[in-house]
Order: structure tokens, then sequence, then C-alpha cells
């Protein structure tokens, strides 16, 4: 993926809604199963990346809703 994709990239935290930029964040890099969580710089939650499996579902489920209507 391309650096600056990355580092423009907005996310916001599941826990307790504060919005920051991935690069802001801490990763876990130096973890051992290269989870890529990254924890929220407002209260230290941390955030899974989302699933490819589940990004294709998700995607697929609203192709067939739009079709439907």
């Amino acid at each position: 993926m391309d650096e600056n994709k990355i580092k423009d990239q907005i996310i916001k935290c599941e826990f307790c809604g504060f919005t920051f930029q991935k690069c802001d964040g801490i990763s876990c890099d130096s973890c051992p199963i290269n989870c890529k969580t990254v924890k929220c710089p407002n209260c230290g939650y941390e955030i899974l990346p989302e699933s490819k499996s589940y990004k294709f579902m998700e995607d697929s489920f609203r192709k067939i809703k739009s079709m439907i209507k």
C-alpha cells in the first residue's frame, strides 16, 4: 500500500469516539504474531484491523441490498 495512503487514513476509536490519523496511533509493530492493531492515542483502546473476509461479505450484502431496491 502507498505510504501516503496509510498516513492519511482516518480512524475513529470504537470505544471513546476519538478521531485520529492512523500514523498517530501506536501500532503493534513489535508483536510476534503481526496483528497490526492500532492503539487510540486518547484512551489506549486497541483497534483491530478489519478482516478481508468481513469486508468482502459486507460489500456483497450492500450490492445485493442495492439490487433489491
